[in-house]
């Protein structure tokens, strides 16, 4: 398997790092969960179908898309945390595992008459309880993972198919699932869900796609006592400050390039450009779940000299003669963290203090980022990540993989295990 990977992303081996490596904080955060407990059955495996439409947000998309009609397939395995931490608890005992999904374009109609391949991907799942009455149930799902794109842009022979450039794409789901309890191994669901595909920038062409549709769902659980009546758990919590620094680094394009090397472009040709970021932030520990702070951002852009060849080929050397392009912007940032355990969703919404890329100076100064780091206590708080850095809330700049470290405050090393 690890060989017909490693041909099909022969041309663009960091593919297979950005996966590996992606999958590796995923795999680690589960294990935690699939390894305790090993005597009681709490796995389930779950199929869906799902019908839908994909958004056309912009006249771009309304130009080439005639037809957006989506169908999709999902197989889930689910792992129960029924744990006796606070965690598990707090979140009603939630539901993690993987799945894999074909999402199916064969009725996607193009307005140059072309059709759209399929989209496979494989994710990690998080499903949280939210509201439960006798047999019925309230529940959101998160998903994250990657997928694979059979039917990518091309210059030549594909001009239209301008969703992503490369086969490799990053999804996310998000859904609010009715769930009946049928019997004490059987469950039946509707839900309404959305769901994303994009490249973040690894492709030039990255409009991505947007879904919203329903499904409806059928679970079976390997073990009858899934439903118990479970008790809340708590432990005391003391509120406190903590502080982390973190290095990151990730790869994109340049729609400039599209301009500035066209003859590169039209021959499949595409460059990657590095970024580089460090980031210092000061946060409060307001709940066990919940972290909010603010923070110091450096982005580190060596590669300006792309957006001063594009300024003057389109602009003229004139009108750009008094623009700067410095490679070094400052930002600061509100940050927040969603906790499970070691595990924790981030998103911080920032402000660009200083930033002379040229005429981008006009561009809103804001930027935003989310993500997923995995904290490991044991090795001194030192933590792992991705995320996304984004313009708008909607224009992709580039993933980012970082290290760092958390600093607490000694009190926090002697809390109870189960209880952090």
């Amino acid at each position: 398997m690890n060989l017909i990977i490693t041909i099909m992303f022969e041309r663009r081996q960091y593919h297979l790092f950005l996966i590996i490596a992606f999958h590796s904080i995923l795999f680690a955060s589960c294990f935690e969960l699939y390894s305790q407990d090993s005597n009681k059955n709490h796995w389930s495996v779950e199929g869906s179908v799902s019908f839908g439409e994909i958004k056309k947000p912009d006249i771009l998309v309304e130009s080439i898309l005639q037809d957006g009609t989506y169908q999709g397939y999902d197989l889930r395995i689910g792992y129960r945390d029924m744990d006796t931490s606070v965690f598990a608890s707090t979140y009603n005992y939630p539901t993690f595992g993987m799945g894999f999904s074909m999402a199916n374009f064969s009725k996607v109609k193009m307005h140059s008459g072309a059709g759209l391949g399929n989209i496979y991907a494989l994710y990690g799942f998080m499903e949280v309880p939210l509201m439960c009455y006798k047999n019925l149930c309230l529940s959101p799902i998160t998903s994250i993972g990657f997928s694979y794109n059979t039917d990518t842009y091309d210059p030549a022979s594909s001009p239209d198919k301008i969703f992503s450039s490369i086969p490799f794409m990053v999804y996310a789901g998000m859904e609010a699932r009715l769930k009946y309890h049928l019997t004490s191994q059987w469950e039946f669901g509707l839900g309404l869900n959305a769901k994303h595909y994009s490249n973040g920038r690894l492709g030039i062409m990255n409009k991505g796609i947007n879904i919203l549709g329903w499904d409806a769902s059928l679970r079976y659980y390997l073990s009858p006592d899934n439903y118990p009546s479970l008790q809340k758990t708590g432990f005391p919590f003391q509120r406190y400050f903590y502080y982390r620094v973190a290095l990151g680094a990730g790869v994109q394009t340049y729609l400039e390039d599209l301009t500035v090397h066209k003859k590169e472009i039209r021959e499949g040709k595409e460059r990657l450009y590095s970024k580089f970021s460090t980031t210092s932030d000061v946060s409060y520990r307001i709940s066990r779940m919940y972290g909010c702070g603010i923070g110091l951002n450096l982005f580190y852009v060596p590669s300006t000299h792309s957006f001063s060849e594009y300024d003057k080929l389109t602009f003229g050397e004139e009108s750009t003669s008094t623009l700067k392009y410095e490679p070094i912007s400052i930002g600061i940032s509100v940050n927040q963290e969603l906790y499970y355990k070691n595990a924790a969703l981030f998103g911080n919404f920032g402000y660009y203090l200083y930033r002379e890329l040229g005429r981008r100076k006009d561009e809103k100064p804001f930027f935003q980022q989310a993500g997923f780091r995995y904290y490991f206590p044991q090795i001194n708080d030192l933590f792992l990540g991705c995320s996304i850095k984004a313009h708008e809330f909607r224009k992709a700049e580039y993933f980012e993989f970082a290290v760092g470290k958390r600093f607490c405050p000694k009190g926090y090393k002697h809390l109870p295990p189960l209880a952090r």
